[in-house]
């Protein structure tokens, strides 16, 4: 694997904490945050493809039981 440059908000996350000392709650607080924007993010894509496919409650659950794994012979 070749090396990886830092995007525009990595490299701002960088120098914005630069010089702040954070202890571990504020660490925590801070991934609890970030992970909620994705999965709000997440989440606002999934409503979006439901209405788009006019789904309802009903086909959801029935893609719960379903196995759409490839099935692989060895």
């Amino acid at each position: 694997m070749g090396a990886k440059k830092l995007n525009k908000l990595q490299l701002h996350f960088i120098q914005f904490f630069l010089d702040r000392n954070i202890n571990d709650e504020e660490t925590n607080k801070i991934k609890q945050i970030i992970a909620q924007y994705y999965f709000d993010k997440a989440q606002s894509e999934l409503e979006k493809v439901i209405s788009d496919k006019g789904m309802t409650l009903q086909d959801i659950e029935k893609l719960k039981d379903e196995h759409l794994r490839t099935k692989y012979s060895f």
